[in-house]
């Protein structure tokens, strides 16, 4: 994959930046809305209307009584959301204090307005949240915009005398209105928020990782240090679903990390259309500082002489060791740059599940401008709740798919022989191949046998012998660095599942089933057998407890909704307490800090989970007789206690899949054991096996 491609290139309105847009007349003809308008129109509706622009994170003033307007985005974004009590922005910004975007100041974020949409200036100041609590709302800016004002009045007369204005600001505002329709479907709202909080609205190019694929192997962070001396790449940001988003460069349309720096030692490469950090680079940490999603990060370097020349920064780091006094260390940013200037990124390439791909965040989200005739698009969670490559169909399991119908082919060919020579030597495909080619008569004339040790036995234990010994090598070249640069990695990891199943189901064949007795040839099959099933346990668990934890976490969602539609019936029935302050101090008294993956084994984890279920039991009576049992709606007071517990059960279930997520490294590490004890063992078996029957 190439460094520089996009999935979906972004449109010409969208680019950062305003100063192209001279004046009224200028923005309207860039709308879709006016650009079927005559001169004479063009010009009799920029004489009543305004520009205005507006920097990044500002809150749109909402309409005074004579002030009452529309706005048309003329370029940027414009947002509106709900806000706590107090959190919305009053005065002027200090642009020397870092301020938290508004994105995430927001409590939930509720629309947005593109190039080509249009609001009114005086939406409402208070909007009930889910909550029952009632929070202040707001326009706010999400990038720089610039905005085309025209007033009420100046508008309703365009309206009525322009019908080709009225026809598209029609369909514009029936756009509009099943963008938001589709955001109140289950799920579509969480991801609008998610988008809009972490800043993949202004993002052009970011890395996700698809948790469902990933085998937590760490090979793109390795590969990223491997190629840049310093890994430019974290793992473990932001996630929704079975999508986890990486702490890198995002190449933002506003690129808010680099008007901080007095020193031009970070820019905007036009032609590679990346944000690049220069050599002269200070370390002022200021652009570090102006960066909301950490993708920027100070590390100590130290530069070496290599071959009379000095060391690009960032090739040699002073990590874990102190430099000598001839090497002062240096500190700079560092960032990921999407590896200009290479073939590939090296993390992508080095993954061996194709887990990590870089991609626009728009097709993503599925973000095409909420058209009626696509609108049942907009925002839709199946990317995060089925996986991107699935709904995608994107997997690239193209090599894995060939692999196995040639290995299965294989396989069973082999057992459907070693059952016919045993059975009913007429149905020997081997018999029925030597009579296509050479005749029925020599056909007929072959003894057919089985055994371990000569003929087809024999050999079946050396294909299988050298699948397994290709599917090791997988292992060995994750350790070895001589042979790391060897072929891609998905291409190894696929020969690693596909030899790994064919090859032991050979060598079953090769043991005439004999793999009950007790002499060391026996041991190597169940050897054999042992990296198999961990390989399979293991590869299952990687898929499945992601997807249980997503399952999880839409239960948690789901009963919350029901404690707070009780707690609101409840609310309107007495003036006590409220229930969810009840219910959380029962969750209080219930759970417990799980023990740390250090203190964690699989002894620990079944004492955890004994004593964690005795006291969701006994939080359950504490509720049943003590918080709710003067709550006189016996119907109430059932459902309650009843959400509660399935709330509870929900809590502990997620703690329980984090340890089961934690334990998963140590069964990978025994699966690798096991696997090198396989290998030396077969090697061995061959070896004599080779030397005392001879080739």
């Amino acid at each position: 994959m190439s460094a520089r491609s996009r999935e979906a290139p972004r449109p010409v309105e969208s680019a950062p930046g305003y100063g192209d847009v001279e004046d009224a007349l200028a923005a309207l003809a860039r709308l879709d809305l006016f650009r079927d308008l005559t001169e004479e129109e063009l010009d009799r509706i920029a004489a009543v209307a305004s520009l205005e622009r507006i920097p990044q994170d500002r809150v749109v003033p909402r309409a005074q009584a004579d002030d009452r307007a529309f706005y048309f985005v003329v370029k940027g974004k414009v947002a509106f959301a709900e806000f706590s009590p107090g959190t919305v922005p009053r005065g002027p910004v200090n642009p020397k204090k870092r301020a938290t975007p508004l994105m995430q100041v927001a409590k939930k974020n509720v629309a947005l307005f593109d190039v080509g949409d249009f609001f009114a200036n005086d939406h409402v100041e208070r909007v009930k949240s889910d909550d029952g609590v009632k929070n202040e709302a707001a326009l706010y800016t999400c990038v720089p915009v610039v905005l085309l004002k025209l007033p009420r009045k100046a508008m309703d007369e365009i309206l009525a005398s322009v019908p080709k204005i009225r026809e598209a600001i029609d369909v514009r505002a029936e756009e509009s209105y099943y963008r938001q329709s589709f955001l109140k479907l289950e799920g579509r709202g969480e991801v609008f928020d998610f988008y809009l909080k972490e800043g993949f609205e202004y993002a052009q190019a970011i890395k996700i990782i698809q948790t469902d694929k990933c085998i937590d192997c760490d090979e793109c962070v390795k590969a990223c240090e491997d190629r840049h001396g310093i890994a430019r790449i974290e793992r473990f940001g932001p996630q929704i679903g079975l999508v986890q988003f990486t702490l890198n460069c995002r190449t933002c349309e506003d690129a808010r990390c680099i008007t901080p720096c007095n020193f031009d030692a970070i820019g905007y490469d036009d032609r590679a259309q990346e944000v690049i950090v220069y050599d002269n680079c200070v370390g002022c940490t200021l652009c570090a500082k102006a960066c909301p999603h950490e993708a920027i990060r100070m590390v100590d370097i130290v530069q070496s002489e290599q071959e009379g020349e000095k060391a690009r920064p960032g090739t040699v780091v002073a990590e874990g060791e102190k430099a000598s006094k001839k090497k002062k260390p240096k500190r700079i940013a560092n960032k990921c740059d999407h590896c200009l200037g290479y073939e590939d990124m090296a993390c992508i390439s080095a993954c061996p599940t194709g887990a990590i791909i870089q991609i626009d965040p728009r097709a993503l989200f599925r973000r095409d401008g909420g058209y009626i005739e696509r609108a049942e698009r907009y925002f839709d969670p199946a990317p995060f709740e089925q996986g991107y490559s699935h709904v995608a169909r994107t997997q690239g399991d193209t090599l894995m798919r060939i692999l196995f119908a040639l290995a299965g082919a294989l396989v069973l060919a082999c057992t459907w022989e070693y059952f016919a020579r045993k059975l009913e030597p007429e149905l020997s495909l081997w018999r029925w191949l030597i009579g296509v080619i050479e005749g029925p008569a020599v056909a007929k004339s072959l003894v057919l046998e089985y055994t371990a040790v000569s003929g087809m036995g024999r050999w079946m234990g050396y294909i299988g012998a050298v699948m397994m010994i290709g599917s090791a090598l997988y292992t060995l070249r994750l350790h070895v660095p001589g042979i790391r640069g060897i072929g891609s990695s998905k291409t190894w990891f696929d020969f690693h599942v596909v030899f790994g199943l064919a090859g032991p189901m050979l060598a079953l064949l090769h043991t005439d089933l004999d793999i009950f007795q007790w002499y060391w040839v026996a041991w190597l099959w169940w050897a054999v057998f042992i990296v198999v099933i961990t390989g399979l346990v293991g590869r299952f668990l990687y898929t499945a407890i992601p997807r249980a934890e997503l399952a999880t976490e839409k239960d948690k969602r789901t009963l919350d909704r029901g404690i707070q539609e009780v707690a609101d019936q409840w609310s309107s029935l007495t003036q006590s307490a409220n229930i969810i302050q009840h219910f959380l101090k029962a969750q209080d008294k219930q759970e417990q800090v799980v023990p740390k993956e250090s203190s964690m084994g699989l002894l620990g984890l079944m004492v955890y989970l004994v004593v964690s279920e005795t006291r969701r039991i006994r939080a359950g009576y504490a509720l049943r007789f003590g918080a709710l049992g003067g709550m006189k709606n016996a119907r109430l007071r059932k459902t309650a206690i009843k959400l509660m517990a399935r709330r509870a059960a929900v809590e502990r279930r997620t703690q329980i899949l984090g340890v089961a997520r934690r334990l998963l490294a140590r069964w990978r590490a025994f699966h690798i054991a096991v696997s090198i004890v396989m290998l030396l063992m077969l090697i061995a078996h061959s070896a004599i096996s080779i030397w005392a029957l001879g080739l």
